[in-house]
């Protein structure tokens, strides 16, 4: 991973080289963003420059033997620690064996990717996913090794929110007292979850989000057509990730979802209701709030139809089904639904219940449907 392939962050970029240039490399650092930014990204980025052999003033080189390792996260002095399944100390290898190859995958597909994307690629979508005080052991015994090519040790470690408490107060003295070159990256997306006494520790690195012109960009760059990039962009909420699968399978998925949803609310379909609350309410954070972003969307564009403009609609189908959704319900139940769909969305931001606000919702709806 180069700074070149993560879009836009260019002061942030700036901050970091300086940093090494400068000799001011803190040994514990703390990436912190939101799900689906380019937190994960940006350390990588940030590793493989203090490791490159050949780096210039903004990048890596991305061709030398340390880069080429690091793509692929199989260089020796880079040591993985992320959320697995537990295992008791003498199943503890096997398990390790089995989910690193599934990280590097995982991180080479999605490197934008949350804990939900790494959930269906490690395949264990029904376990609980942790640090355990085996991993945190893994670590006490990494940073007692030498380094294989003599330079930088990275011990690289994702959503150190996941540690359980025994783990995360067993790495405290190795924070306080590194050994010499050995570095601590710290890649959260809950910053304030984690103990006073690891983040006092740390020095922090805040990971924005990406601007709607650098997202819509770097889709285009990836061969996204451009009305597509616009649309996941303006929905992404700054997240490359959300918008990479927006723009992908995300947004038809999406489309036909509500489609369903609106045709269960209009029958007063209640079992199909509950059953697509119980989903909702186990896909994560960033899609829930996509999924009900996009229904906003929608419903705005059959607004504008309603109104008599032309909505900026993405294919056929959807310039059908806009147009008859907004014959069919008129200007004031489309401004109730939308007003509702809203304050849905207010409610997630405020950490309520996923389920409960989502089928409360569909009943609102079909209040306003059938009114």
């Amino acid at each position: 991973m180069q700074f070149s392939e993560i879009p836009g962050l260019f002061e942030l970029k700036k901050q970091l080289i300086s940093a090494h240039k400068r000799g001011k490399v803190a040994h514990a650092q703390l990436f912190s963003g939101r799900p689906g930014t380019a937190v994960l990204p940006m350390a990588l980025a940030y590793a493989s420059y203090l490791m490159c052999e050949n780096k210039n003033d903004e990048d890596s080189c991305g061709t030398c033997p340390n880069c080429a390792r690091i793509r692929k996260l199989i260089h020796p002095d880079i040591h993985l620690h992320f959320p697995k399944i537990s295992a008791a100390e003498n199943k503890y290898e096997k398990v390790l064996a089995e989910a690193i190859p599934r990280f590097r995958e995982f991180v080479a597909e999605s490197p934008f990717g949350d804990l939900e994307a790494w959930v269906r690629k490690y395949g264990q979508e029904n376990k609980n996913l942790l640090i355990s005080r085996e991993d945190s052991r893994q670590m006490l015994k990494n940073v007692s090794m030498r380094s294989v090519e003599g330079g930088y040790k990275v011990l690289l470690i994702w959503m150190p929110e996941l540690m359980n408490p025994s783990s995360a107060n067993a790495i405290l003295k190795i924070l306080e007292e590194p050994p010499e070159k050995t570095l601590y990256l710290l890649v959260s997306y809950n910053y304030d979850s984690l103990l006073a006494t690891i983040t006092s520790r740390t020095q922090l690195v805040n990971v924005p989000p990406n601007s709607f012109e650098e997202i819509r960009n770097y889709l285009i760059e990836k061969g996204v057509d451009q009305s597509k990039a616009e649309h996941a962009a303006k929905l992404s909420e700054g997240k490359v990730g959300l918008a990479q699968y927006i723009a992908s399978e995300g947004e038809s998925q999406a489309y036909e979802d509500f489609q369903q949803w609106m045709l269960e609310c209009w029958k007063k379909d209640l079992t199909g209701l509950v059953r697509r609350s119980e989903d909702f309410s186990k896909s994560g954070k960033a899609m829930q709030k996509g999924s009900l972003n996009f229904a906003i969307e929608l419903i705005r564009n059959a607004v504008v139809h309603a109104s008599g403009q032309t909505p900026p609609t993405q294919s056929a189908a959807e310039t059908s089904f806009v147009g008859k959704f907004s014959e069919k319900l008129g200007f004031e139940k489309l401004e109730k639904t939308y007003a509702l769909i809203n304050e849905a969305l207010i409610h997630l931001e405020r950490n309520s219940n996923p389920r409960i606000t989502h089928l409360n919702l569909s009943l609102d709806i079909i209040r306003v449907l059938n009114g």
